[in-house]
């Protein structure tokens, strides 16, 4: 079995896995009497860790080149800091037109914390998403489609990514994250580059949510989605600069060193385990939300 068959395979085992787990561990009785973050912080623990052990005792691959747990240099830390801040009006733009469609899973689930303490919030939200996310994507994932060549890499990886979320609300601006933490990877060669990016955008998240005047806002009156989209379109135009600034700074810090180079007519993405996959993410991503495009 090549390696991108082998990572296909393991893309269906860990979504199978992803969507069975937190089911499963609520029926324990003990979970049911647990805090809905701190139950939440064990199923995302149990649900990447798990198949990820089982990866490495599988493969026998080494995980410091698996995750590339590799340092950044200052000038690096900083660029990727800044453009963890600066992609984010892109991001809220996405996820506010794709909320006129479809539920806003990450706001409905921040609602589920609510009267949690900052610590548990900042624990299951930041923390975790940010390591464990990045480690299975960034990580396992695209290490594993090294073999299609280093942009096919990229966006296989930004598109299961996507797929992981289960719903089309977060489809878009997962995907569109997820090309640039694997480019930031790739370039740096450091599973950091996209660590940092990831918690920041989550942080930010967490904090907003506890900000004194955030009940306040939650009880204005909210204006018109026609409103709200040309506001978070213009911001997201206006932060095209800043973004455009810090890529090119970045790209002329980290130029092209070893790019993958694909294995003509020997590796192939689309594949049973990954048809398998997109079936699962229709089942259980897109078939619930069809009824609110009616």
């Amino acid at each position: 079995m090549n390696q991108t068959k082998q990572t296909n395979l393991f893309a269906l085992i860990f979504f199978v896995f992803f969507i069975l787990s937190g089911q499963l561990l609520y029926l324990i009785p003990i979970m049911q009497e647990i805090p809905y973050a701190w139950f939440s912080s064990i199923v995302q623990v149990i649900y990447f860790t798990v198949p990820i052990i089982g990866y490495f005792i599988w493969t026998k691959k080494n995980p410091k080149e698996v995750f590339r747990l590799y340092p950044l240099g200052w000038k690096n830390i900083l660029l990727i800091i800044a453009f963890g801040f600066a992609i984010q009006p892109l991001m809220r733009f996405l996820s506010f037109f794709t909320s006129m469609f479809f539920p806003n899973v990450a706001l409905e689930y921040a609602e589920t914390l609510e009267g949690a303490s900052f610590v548990s919030t900042f624990l299951t939200m930041a923390i975790l998403p940010a390591f464990l996310e990045e480690l299975s994507l960034r990580g396992v994932f695209l290490s594993g489609y090294r073999r299609l060549g280093t942009w096919k890499a990229i966006f296989c990886t930004a598109l299961l990514f996507g797929l992981l979320h289960m719903n089309p609300q977060q489809f878009p601006y997962a995907f569109f994250a997820g090309l640039f933490f694997c480019f930031l990877v790739e370039r740096t060669g450091s599973i950091w580059a996209s660590i940092i990016p990831h918690f920041i955008i989550n942080t930010t998240n967490v904090i907003t949510m506890f900000l004194p005047v955030a009940e306040d806002v939650a009880t204005m009156e909210s204006p018109g989605n026609a409103i709200l989209l040309l506001y978070t379109g213009v911001s997201a135009f206006l932060s095209l600069p800043l973004l455009g600034l810090i890529l090119y700074a970045f790209l002329k810090l980290n130029p092209i060193s070893s790019p993958y180079t694909s294995k003509r007519g020997t590796e192939h993405f689309l594949s049973l385990p990954i048809f398998c996959v997109f079936g699962l993410f229709i089942i259980f991503g897109i078939l619930p939300y069809l009824s609110y495009l009616f």
